[in-house]
């Protein structure tokens, strides 16, 4: 009987779920990340495509060295320091280390240049590498992490605080993905940081304390021989603790779409035998595979659509001219967005402004008319300019009758003519009055005549 009792309930849910409106996708299925956040943008247009706590403040593991390394490149752009610099490691070159934690084995009095150091740091995520860097370019560890923080703040990170070069787990060192994007968006910008950190494998220089170092790229999304590769990534930086879980910052390029990304607090799921699936990186490659697979750069405005046919004075055989825009527009949109249903064009025609002359011949084929802009979920599109597809040239019959319509058109002219008129009105009735005067008077003088020869019979 309870199982009755519960039916009519469930039907109504069932109803009510039923009216509640389904929000329209735009790709072909919905984006899912597992992971505690991720933050995903296109480059070129700044738009963002994926956003899950983007600003919560989470453990950032060795994604710190991507502004460790950034720090050093920007000092070695300023001239205060140079790549081909020999640092030595001082006896603080472990300060703040775990055991287990990640290093290539540098020893405190080894020397090293500036430029492999960083790409120990970027490459195999040496821990030690990072505190070397960061004594050489501060003065001391603790005065770098000063200028990482100083450095945060200027990128616009809010929600970053660092205590440590590395990212080994602190309570005072946390970032969130928000603000790792905005650290790799400025670092990406150095051609020598991406080429340093895309090194899938790289030989160290033996130094005064080692033999060569053969050291692999801890990011298997641009390793060719690994199950997560993606080719149409790039960099930058993994990261992994227990209490972070498995981070990745990466970037990837196709189609003429740029893509920045970032996962944080990713796990590592059993697939049996021992073996596990890194999610930081089927996750990444799910993103990047789910933009480029339902995203792509299209016209949302032709340079050869004709916008508007504009009335056209004194044209010789010609009474319009068709409006174009001058270039086109494109935008990254979704496969399946409508263009004409989406995008909304404000057309600005100038002959057509309060007070403006009428468009009038000639008009030259290219020149400016007008202004169009699109507009889409409040982003602004444009102006671009609308013009002429075609000469028109001036009929010098109708520019003659333009001129005398003008003419008569003007004040001064009227009162001149009506005055002319006026005046040919009074000579006209003078002359008849002169007449009519003068024909009485002879008839006066021939009654006389008449009278006279009259009398004299």
């Amino acid at each position: 009987m309870r199982k009755f009792k519960l039916f009519p309930i469930l039907l109504v849910l069932i109803l009510v779920l039923s009216l509640v409106p389904v929000p329209k996708a735009h790709a072909a299925e919905e984006l899912v990340i597992d992971a505690t956040a991720a933050y995903l943008v296109e480059l070129n247009t700044g738009d963002v495509l994926f956003a899950k706590n983007e600003h919560m403040k989470l453990f950032p593991a060795s994604t710190t060295k991507v502004l460790t390394v950034l720090l050093a490149i920007e000092a070695i752009e300023r001239g205060e320091a140079d790549y081909r610099d020999m640092v030595t490691a001082s006896d603080n070159c472990r300060f703040d280390l775990t055991w287990d934690s990640s290093t290539v084995g540098i020893s405190a009095g080894e020397s090293m240049s500036l430029e492999n150091l960083m790409i120990c740091a970027l490459v195999a995520s040496a821990n030690e590498a990072c505190n070397i860097i960061g004594e050489y370019i501060g003065g001391t560890v603790s005065s770098f992490v000063d200028l990482m923080n100083a450095r945060a703040a200027e990128l616009g990170c809010r929600n970053t605080h660092f205590a440590n070069t590395h990212g080994l787990p602190n309570e005072d060192h946390y970032s969130s993905a928000y603000d790792l994007h905005l650290i790799a968006k400025e670092a990406i910008k150095h051609e020598k940081f991406m080429q340093m950190c895309n090194y899938v494998e790289y030989t160290v220089p033996a130094t005064n304390m080692s033999d060569e170092r053969h050291i692999k790229t801890t990011n298997e999304l641009i390793d060719p021989a690994s199950n997560y590769y993606n080719s149409s990534a790039s960099g930058i930086k993994t990261g992994s603790t227990d209490a972070a879980g498995f981070c990745l910052v990466s970037s990837a390029e196709k189609n003429e779409i740029k893509l920045l990304s970032v996962i944080l607090g990713a796990k590592a799921v059993p697939t049996g035998s021992g073996a596990y699936r890194i999610d930081s990186f089927t996750e990444t490659g799910y993103m990047f595979r789910w933009v480029f697979a339902n995203y792509s750069w299209r016209e949302i405005l032709s340079a050869t659509e004709l916008v508007a046919e504009l009335p056209v004075a004194l044209g010789e055989g010609m009474d319009s001219v068709i409006v174009h825009p001058e270039s086109s527009l494109r935008d990254l949109i979704p496969n399946d967005l409508d263009i004409n249903k989406e995008y909304k064009a404000d057309i600005h025609i100038y002959c057509q402004d309060e007070g403006a002359e009428p468009l009038t011949a000639p008009i030259s084929m290219g020149e400016e008319l007008g202004e169009i802009t699109l507009t889409y979920k409040g982003e602004t599109f444009g102006p671009v300019k609308l013009v002429a597809n075609t000469d028109v040239p001036l009929s010098k019959i109708e520019y003659m009758k333009s001129r005398i319509r003008n003419t008569f058109k003007k004040p001064w002219l009227k009162w001149t003519i009506i005055g002319i008129l006026f005046v040919f009105l009074l000579y006209i009735a003078f002359i008849i009055r002169y007449n009519i005067l003068k024909y009485r008077h002879k008839k006066k003088l021939q009654a006389r005549r008449e009278a006279s020869e009259r009398e004299r019979r």
